[in-house]
């Protein structure tokens, strides 16, 4: 299936792949081959597009190559055999066979190979630069192939080529400790259009540093190159070990300025009481609503990959049960903003819209920080910490009723207790109350 717009790029098995068709006179320089095909790992167009770009750079190059051979643009040596040998650039070396048809060693690998397929002693190889990045993009995709998400593949297309574009390189033998210092340090120099610095984050950098150097080890090791040390190229990141859980005055804060019956009231609270990730209720469905007063997260939308309850404490069920009656029964059960791009994480731009929310009423914390508070008054309740682990979705147990070894009623009690922080507060529960109420 051919995809509009996209050229070379075809649709097979569910993943975009490049493809260019090797026209018939230069198939016996490629092992008779009458395609040069790789997959792209994905089957979104935008993603796809990143990834393609130096893959068909490559192959135009071959192409390239082999059309100079065809035109007798030789370099004539021989193999310690005697064997007619010939370079066409490079570092594609093709060995002539004695009669009409040339037989080229594999393009991708680029060895200085006989005819019968042996390598003299002393030929050159993956050391003497030819393997292309390209290819060792290739290797990290194969090497945990289903493992990574669709989001981390296009972080680090979008990384790769940057690094690339930065150093001018194409081939894997080029770079070096300083060709990748060098780019941190462009990062950090960065200028906008108006002349002044980005904020990039040292984490964000750090980030774009660990998946270059992956990708990047990943085509060493394949290739069997020594290894430039990478170590202590990623900067220091600011000590964050004095955030943690929210005072009562803070909560008090945000419930005051969030907008009553708003998805972002909804989120804030279901978020506070039952100590989870931002992802899970923006992801919930109203299907996962049970009337008994707990959101049934399926594996599939948690973290750690595992069934988890949230119980909604007491005071909140009801005016709960009437929001969710008033939500499309096929829909989401809050109506938070949606990421366009599919690939990116459903919690990204709710994350984005409640950090807005925070800076503009002056509030200096963190979304995440809610989960902090919940489980610092857990460990401080009488309550046991494998259920509350169980709640706040760090427990490790897998049992054949799914939560951890707790029933939705068990784990519901215990949420009522460790939440009297909040409900015992009268101006905390007032103002909660004015929320959905």
């Amino acid at each position: 299936m051919r995809i509009a717009k996209m050229p070379y790029l075809d649709l097979h098995k569910g993943l975009l792949r490049v493809r260019i068709v090797i026209p018939p006179a230069l198939r016996p320089f490629l092992h008779g081959k009458t395609t040069l095909v790789r997959s792209t790992g994905t089957g979104n167009k935008r993603e796809a597009n990143d990834i393609a770009s130096p893959i068909i750079a490559e192959f135009k190059a071959v192409l390239a190559r082999a059309k100079a051979e065809l035109r007798g643009d030789k370099i004539y040596h021989y193999t310690e055999s005697g064997d007619p040998a010939y370079t066409i650039g490079g570092g594609i070396r093709l060995v002539r066979r004695r009669g009409p048809e040339p037989v080229a060693a594999d393009p991708f690998w680029r060895h200085h190979t006989r005819v019968d397929g042996t390598r003299p002693e002393g030929a050159v190889g993956a050391a003497d630069g030819t393997y292309t990045l390209a290819w060792a993009y290739d290797r990290w995709l194969r090497a945990k192939d289903g493992d990574r998400s669709p989001s981390t593949i296009k972080a680090a297309a979008r990384h790769w080529k940057a690094f690339i574009a930065h150093g001018g390189l194409t081939m894997l033998d080029q770079v070096k400790r300083r060709q990748v210092v060098a780019w941190r340090d462009s990062l950090v120099d960065a200028k906008k259009g108006d002349g002044k610095t980005k904020e990039h984050a040292p984490k964000s950098i750090n980030q774009r540093i660990q998946l270059v150097s992956a990708i990047l080890r990943a085509g060493w090791r394949d290739a069997e190159m020594e290894q430039p040390d990478l170590k202590a190229i990623t900067l220091p990141e600011p000590d964050d070990s004095d955030r943690g859980a929210w005072t009562p005055v803070e909560i008090l804060a945000a419930l005051q300025h969030l907008e009553p019956h708003s998805w972002a009231a909804w989120v804030f609270l279901v978020s506070l009481t039952p100590a989870v990730r931002l992802g899970e209720p923006v992801a919930a469905k109203v299907s996962w609503y049970d009337q008994a007063g707990f959101i049934d997260v399926p594996r599939s939308a948690t973290k750690p990959k595992k069934p988890h309850c949230l119980p909604i404490i007491e005071c909140l069920r009801r005016p709960l049960a009437n929001y969710v009656a008033s939500r499309p029964a096929d829909g989401f059960l809050f109506d938070a903003p949606r990421p366009s791009d599919s690939d990116v994480p459903i919690s990204n731009v709710a994350s984005k819209a409640m950090s807005r929310f925070f800076k503009r009423n002056r509030i200096d914390r963190c979304f995440h920080e809610l989960r902090d508070t919940w489980i610092e008054e857990a460990r401080h309740s009488p309550i046991e910490r494998d259920i509350w682990e169980i709640i706040s979705g760090h427990s490790e147990a897998t049992v054949s009723d799914r939560y951890g070894g707790k029933k939705p009623d068990v784990l519901a009690t215990a949420n009522e207790k460790v939440c009297e922080f909040l409900t015992y507060d009268p101006e905390i529960r007032a103002a909660m109350l004015r929320l959905v109420s």
